[in-house]
């Protein structure tokens, strides 16, 4: 609890260090961003390559452990619910368009989009699937990476967005909730490893975005509705929102038992996060995080994956950089359940503990109630073995797509 009370003092310090840094920003620099983020490249990476980089900064971090234990892993489902939620983003965009609501695009220039995002996305999948070989968790086959249905998911979250996030930020969080939630079920399937649908989600935004730019190109203003133009960004506007997360969960802690060592692998997080904001700088929030994580134990994974429930509330800040640009930082603190897990010769997991989490985060803005978030959390929680007393230390890093209210 010492050491707890000691990181908490030491972040606030820093904290609040920081933002008398960011106020000196010049006026200048705050322009030349605005238009540089205007800018169709800009739009077309600033969601999807740092997903990319991401997933491949971890693909090989657990080779040696993927070539020694494909085929561990054993099927608890016998079916598999993102086979069809993957779909679900696709049918909104269809049921909202052919019941005659106005979107972004006319119907010929978003089938051009979309037929161009579709043929990307699934083009690179499949290159990859083929050239690649990575053999699934389960061991089924060796088109493990990257994970298709991921793609698909949030390429169709993604036109959802284009077409009609213009109406209402919520219509863009539901498709990327639906998409999270079908990337995080991969992995709780043990049809896919985390780097499989981090990639996937980098590369159906990417074709996405690029599909609608090619599209852009061919029609110019012709086939545009009037709705995509908004008012310039308020920088200073209190930052509230509410996110869909997806994250890397990458554990720090491991244990000896008489048995060997357990040490949780990459694994994936999925949750919801928020907070409501006093004013531009400093707010109150929380999170809850569905956590899956395989469990190496003596070099071999474990046939169940440890499955865990976060809930954390605390302090949220935030300094507006540019209009589209916000920098922010946590400190929470919750509960942490570690469901059970059994191993070969024992179980662990079953266990209910405190924990904190700190964090920082950068937030991109594409319209005045929409946003990307990129984050990294550091966390501390009690141990899910029984009979030890290590704390188990844990960083996730991982994307959002947000709503501002």
């Amino acid at each position: 609890m010492e050491n707890i009370v000691k990181i908490l003092a030491v972040w606030v310090a820093v904290v609040s260090c920081w933002f008398p840094v960011a106020a000196q920003v010049e006026n200048d620099s705050i322009k030349r961003f605005d238009r540089a983020a205007s800018k169709p490249a800009f739009r077309i990476t600033y969601a999807g390559v740092p997903v990319i980089i991401g997933g491949l900064a971890i693909y090989g971090a657990d080779n040696n452990l993927k070539d020694a234990t494909s085929g561990t892993f054993a099927r608890h489902y016998d079916t598999q619910y993102e086979d069809y939620l993957q779909f679900t983003p696709g049918v909104a965009l269809l049921a909202l368009k052919l019941s005659g609501v106005e979107g972004r695009s006319s119907w010929p220039r978003m089938i051009v989009s979309d037929a161009f995002s579709g043929v990307m996305a699934l083009g690179a999948t499949e290159i990859l699937k083929r050239s690649v070989g990575e053999m699934r968790p389960d061991g089924d086959d060796n088109r493990s990476f990257s994970s298709g249905h991921t793609a698909i998911s949030y390429m169709l979250a993604t036109m959802l967005h284009k077409e009609y996030g213009c109406r209402s930020p919520w219509i863009s969080l539901g498709g990327y909730t639906v998409a999270t939630v079908t990337a995080a079920s991969r992995v709780l399937h043990n049809c896919h490893w985390m780097n499989d649908i981090v990639v996937g989600a980098g590369i159906g935004v990417i074709a996405t975005e690029l599909g609608y730019y090619f599209a852009d190109l061919i029609f110019k203003d012709r086939g545009l509705s009037d709705l995509i133009y908004s008012d310039p960004l308020d920088r200073w506007r209190n930052p509230s929102f509410l996110s869909a997360d997806l994250a890397m969960a990458l554990p720090l802690t491991e244990y000896r038992l008489p048995g060997g060592t357990v040490k949780p692998a990459v694994g994936a997080n999925t949750g919801l996060q928020g907070a409501y904001f006093f004013n531009p700088y400093v707010g109150v929030g929380g999170s809850g995080v569905m956590a899956v994580s395989p469990i190496e134990y003596n070099g071999a994974l474990a046939q169940e994956t440890m499955n865990s429930l976060r809930l954390m509330a605390g302090a949220y800040f935030s300094y507006p950089v540019f209009s589209q640009l916000r920098l922010g930082a946590k400190v929470a603190a919750g509960y942490t359940y570690y469901g059970n897990c059994q191993l070969t010769d024992v179980e662990i997991g079953g266990r209910s503990t405190g924990g904190m989490e700190v964090g920082v985060s950068a937030s991109l803005l594409t319209a005045e109630q929409f946003g990307f978030r990129f984050f990294c959390d550091y966390g501390l929680a009690g141990s899910y073995v029984s009979g030890q007393d290590k704390v188990a230390q844990y960083v996730s890093v991982g994307g959002s797509a947000s709503i501002y209210f």
